[in-house]
């Protein structure tokens, strides 16, 4: 009896298979991700304050602002006085961003009662800017924006410059740590010393499908061993680790989609929001690329359980491709599809969009704390897609 090979590494240059194994020890993992972040403590040190920082602090504004991005106000060695212009590029890309913030505290600051000191409460955007936040980057101050809280907004709006952030640049915790090393379960033979790989799920009918850059391997084998799952094949011990695990409990999503995916729609209906998301991952990952759908077709979305951003996408992705269908995961890859194609269905297309007041109700202006960022809502799909070109109909 064969043993089904699930998952395949890709060289990660040429794109040439590496091995096909049975299982992965170290791909799922007993957690939930991401971890929730842990709110900390800021000082915006000898700051001056203006626009929707200064209404915090004098009680014109609420406390809480959204999201604050600091960007370098000037780089040592650069022939100016003090301050590059607003313009700056170097600056520009020496930037932090803190989440969900607010204004807790502020006083005088020591040596210049001009200027304040003010106490921030939120936590950092995890990303790879100066060393992950670990190291204060070197600048004379910083300039202070405010990312507007409001649905729709594009641009940011200055709330006023200070000299240094106390708080902010420290290590922490990995707020999606990295798996633990792997071990590759029954695979072909031939794998050997070090490699890049991108990791593949392998479908029954034999199609593979990459996952992304948080599922790459890069890393050698440490040990070969017979595996118990075939006489010709091995168990390979790996000096890598998943960059982002996949949570154990959507172990069964893989193996549906492996299996031809969902039989029938809204099976995603009954999952919490952070699932929802995932299930869109994973039809983004196992999309058929066909050619768009005929010009003149009617798409039906079922809007019964759109109550939350994802679940939008869900919904979507069926009306236009059928159960597990993808038609985007986020309001660029909704407009690339809508507006030019490639997505399953001729741009100019008529969607009827059912039971749309529960979306308007759900979808409402506010902070969405899984995004980090203003709230998509009801009026802004609606914008997006009539924009688009979308013959949209609510019903």
């Amino acid at each position: 009896m064969s043993v089904p090979l699930r998952w395949r590494l890709l060289d990660e240059r040429s794109g040439v298979t590496l091995t096909d194994c049975t299982d992965i020890d170290g791909l799922f993992v007993d957690r939930v991700f991401p971890v929730e972040p842990l709110y900390e403590r800021y000082t915006l040190v000898r700051c001056a304050p203006s626009g929707p920082l200064l209404a915090a602090i004098d009680g014109t504004g609420p406390a809480w602002f959204g999201n604050l991005v600091v960007e370098g106000a000037h780089i040592p060695g650069r022939p100016v006085s003090e301050r590059c212009g607003n313009q700056c590029r170097d600056c520009y890309e020496i930037s932090e961003e803190l989440l969900d913030v607010r204004v807790v505290g502020h006083r005088p600051a020591v040596d210049d009662p001009g200027l304040l000191d003010i106490e921030l409460e939120g936590h950092r955007r995890d990303d790879d800017n100066n060393r992950g936040g670990t190291v204060p980057p070197a600048v004379f101050g910083y300039r202070l924006i405010v990312w507007p809280s409001i649905s729709g907004a594009t641009e940011g709006t200055s709330a006023g410059e200070c000299r240094d952030i106390a708080g902010l640049f420290h290590e922490r915790p990995d707020t999606w740590p990295p798996g633990p090393p792997l071990t590759l379960l029954g695979c072909r033979p031939g794998l050997t010393g070090s490699f890049e790989a991108e990791l593949a799920h392998v479908r029954v009918d034999g199609t593979a499908h990459p996952m992304g850059w948080g599922q790459r391997v890069f890393g050698r084998v440490v040990a070969t061993r017979p595996s118990a799952l075939g006489d010709d094949l091995v168990d390979v011990t790996l000096d890598a680790r998943i960059p982002e695990p996949l949570a154990a409990n959507d172990h069964p999503f893989w193996d549906m989609w492996r299996t031809g995916g969902p039989s029938e729609p809204n099976r995603w209906a009954t999952l919490d929001r952070s699932d929802r998301y995932l299930w869109v991952r994973a039809a983004a990952i196992h999309r058929s690329h066909v050619p768009d759908k005929p010009a003149g077709r009617v798409y039906h979305l079922d809007g019964r359980y759109v109550t939350d951003y994802d679940a939008f996408y869900c919904a979507i992705g069926e009306a236009i491709n059928g159960p597990g269908g993808w038609f985007g995961g986020d309001l660029f890859w909704l407009h690339e599809n809508a507006a030019t194609g490639d997505g399953g269905a001729t741009p100019g297309f008529h969607l009827i969009w059912h039971n749309s007041q529960i979306a308007r109700t759900h979808l409402i202006p506010g902070y969405d704390h899984k995004r980090w960022l203003p709230a998509v809502t009801f009026d802004d799909l609606v914008r997006c897609l009539t924009e688009d070109g979308v013959k949209l109909e609510l019903s």
